[in-house]
């Protein structure tokens, strides 16, 4: 008597989004176990979403459907500036690169700043700017990391994304429009600005890898916020999370914070958008392994509902019930990514 029984209005719903969860997978030493993964994908129900990748899998949580390409640039920008007041431009991401060239291609072998430091990105910020300005074309150097431009008028085309363009020839990833050939132009003026800064003069003289590109790539408009108030709160460092949570008037916390002890998520609906920050894949596995095995524990005693997704939209829901499927067998995550959804 004088027990309350816990609804499903009383359960915190936790979405747990990894995004490069099968790349770590392949990257770690083959026999490699992870319990509270395992769990959730072996014993958990199917719920998946039907998306080409990732950045539309994350419209998809916050049920909105973008009107073609995921503008990225522009969630970058809302992420980046913090201006929460929507604009009439039309973004585009403009990321420092690295091209390497044979005797008959051009390929993009890195995007990033390598090892620059403050000053020599600063220099080739400046480089960038000054070939945009006589463009007519202001940059927006929001974050250190990546860069923005805002144009009056759409653009008839889309450039490949940046991580797909990445290792093609870059003959081949370029658009076939006849509106991108002022973009060509453009691209070439700023590689040849480039291969005469300083900067790259002085690395180029040391070998050390050059920044001697950008590329464009994600453009769009600033989306309509979501219909309905799905998340309460977002944990996250990427940017398109982080955009679309500053126009959805979500709380917004870094990734990091979710990996205190004590975290259970702030609010009643939860997203955690788990980005890869560094190039060891066995220590970001073990920090999902570990902020997965703390929200099991809470599945445990009632408190939160989990749902898991990697990139694909392949996705499982977990809840009390499922930790007593006892039927289904615990796999190793690399054979659990590779099974067919199953209820």
């Amino acid at each position: 008597r004088g027990v309350r029984l816990k609804t499903e209005v009383d359960v915190k719903h936790i979405t747990l989004l990894a995004e490069d969860l099968s790349g770590l997978v392949a990257a770690v030493p083959a026999g490699s176990r992870y319990p509270a993964l395992e769990r959730i994908l072996s014993r958990g129900h199917a719920n998946c979403l039907d998306v080409p990748d990732a950045n539309h899998l994350r419209f998809a949580l916050y049920g909105i459907e973008p009107d073609g390409d995921v503008p990225v640039a522009a969630l970058t920008h809302v992420n980046d500036s913090r201006k929460r007041k929507k604009n009439n431009y039309y973004w585009l991401r403009t990321d420092p690169v690295t091209m390497w060239a044979d005797m008959a291609r051009v390929f993009m072998t890195s995007y990033g700043f390598a090892d620059l430091n403050p000053f020599e990105r600063n220099e080739l910020e400046n480089c960038i700017r000054t070939v945009l300005e006589e463009e007519g074309i202001d940059l927006h150097a929001d974050h250190p990391e990546r860069w923005c431009i805002a144009l009056n008028e759409p653009l008839e085309f889309q450039f490949t994304p940046l991580e797909r363009a990445l290792g093609m020839d870059v003959a081949e990833a370029l658009p076939d429009h006849p509106e991108a050939r002022y973009w060509r132009r453009v691209l070439n003026e700023i590689q040849v600005a480039l291969h005469n800064c300083p900067v790259n003069v002085r690395r180029r003289q040391n070998g050390q890898q050059e920044v001697n590109s950008v590329w464009f790539w994600g453009g769009g408009f600033i989306p309509e916020s979501a219909p309905h108030d799905l998340f309460d709160t977002v944990y996250s460092d990427h940017p398109v999370s982080r955009g679309l949570a500053i126009i959805n008037d979500c709380k917004l916390k870094p990734q990091g914070e979710a990996l205190r002890p004590d975290f259970g998520g702030d609010g009643r609906t939860v997203l955690v958008d788990w980005c890869v920050a560094t190039r060891n894949a066995v220590a970001e596995l073990n920090r999902l392994e570990n902020l997965a095995s703390a929200l099991l524990e809470q599945v445990a005693s009632g408190e939160v509902i989990l749902s898991l997704f990697d990139g694909s939209g392949a996705g499982r829901e977990f809840n009390r019930r499922s930790g007593r499927r006892f039927w289904r067998p615990i796999r190793p995550l690399a054979r659990s990514l590779t099974l067919p959804s199953a209820a």
